[in-house]
């Protein structure tokens, strides 16, 4: 979720970090307008509402924020690391700085924010993480085969209800990726992140595709996180179990995604965007607590609660995230 200078930065990522923020912000933001089409007296609407709440899947876009911040890192300090405290300073203050001002906005209102800190918790622990990963003599494929291990063990014993309730289809069922807390999520996520250092270790050998095939992925893509959505509400089926694994597939759809856009132009207007990807994706939940004081998500104000939580983003990011950017890049030159 940080960027790279721009003289390194790879075309097309922000417009996917955008559309990722965007989808988190539509599975948080849609509960009441999925039920309220849901309950309409029109078989049409009704079916909209069920269309609906099976194709917004913000757990799948965090894993695919996990891949691209994995390669952002990678591809900026796979020749090494320069300076431990540089690295230090511009990884963790441009995360640090937004994140607490939107605690401590968050209090009054019982931290809505608490929806997506936890996968900024996971962040911080992988920036720390990468040096000491980086200079254990173990090729990235055998580290990130080796952690998915781990990975795959903890799932197992944390989360056995959610094992036995997938087998049994009945039961105790949390059915969240985030279930076993900060302590250990970051451990279930961790196989996902090295993902996106696996496609920076080969970003260069990476050939250009044609958009027929790219589009294929995408495709792909939408349509597995439907049925991530769907297994998650009515068979029993976890995120727990089937984000790290839908992430292989994430992890080849990104890679193309890199492919392509190697030789090809990206949406000016989503590649703008996705530079205060990071604000919106952290203000929307206490954006809408505010909101919610003032105004009632129905059919006839959803489209305002979206356009307001994109538009204050955009806001924080020039008044918070932008300079906590600037000033970390001032400390690390000191």
């Amino acid at each position: 979720m940080s960027t790279l200078d721009n003289k390194r930065w790879i075309k097309g990522l922000d417009s996917i970090r955008f559309v990722l923020a965007f989808i988190v912000l539509l599975s948080h933001y849609s509960t009441v307008l999925v039920y309220t089409l849901k309950i309409s007296p029109s078989n049409i609407l009704r079916f909209c509402g069920l269309i609906l709440a099976n194709t917004l899947d913000g757990t799948a876009a965090v894993m695919a924020f996990f891949i691209l911040s994995g390669f952002v890192i990678h591809h900026h300090y796979k020749n090494g690391i320069v300076s431990i405290k540089q690295y230090a300073i511009r990884r963790f203050l441009r995360i640090f700085i937004p994140l607490i001002v939107i605690y401590v906005a968050g209090i009054k209102f019982n931290h809505p924010d608490k929806t997506v800190i936890w996968s900024l918790i996971c962040e911080l622990i992988y920036y720390a993480l990468y040096p000491l990963l980086a200079i254990t003599k173990t090729s990235w494929l055998k580290k990130t085969f080796f952690i998915f291990i781990i990975s795959f063990i903890i799932i197992l014993a944390g989360a056995h209800r959610d094992v036995l309730a997938f087998f049994t289809q009945t039961g105790a069922y949390q059915g969240y990726y985030w279930q076993l807390g900060p302590f250990l999520t970051w451990i279930i996520g961790l196989p996902v992140w090295l993902l996106g250092v696996l496609i920076a270790e080969n970003v260069d050998n990476l050939k250009s595709i044609s958009f027929s095939k790219l589009s294929f992925y995408r495709f792909l893509i939408f349509t597995v996180s439907c049925l991530c959505v769907a297994g998650q509400l009515y068979w029993h089926i976890s995120y727990i179990l089937s984000m790290n694994i839908f992430a292989l597939l994430m992890y080849k759809w990104i890679k193309s995604e890199i492919a392509y856009f190697k030789n090809h132009q990206p949406n000016s207007l989503t590649e703008s965007m996705g530079k205060f990807s990071y604000s919106l994706y952290l203000c929307h939940p206490l954006i809408y607590a505010i909101l919610s004081i003032w105004l009632v998500n129905n059919m006839s104000t959803y489209i305002l609660f979206v356009f307001l939580a994109v538009f204050i983003s955009y806001l924080f990011y020039l008044i918070v995230e932008k300079p906590s950017h600037r000033l970390a890049m001032k400390l690390s030159r000191i």
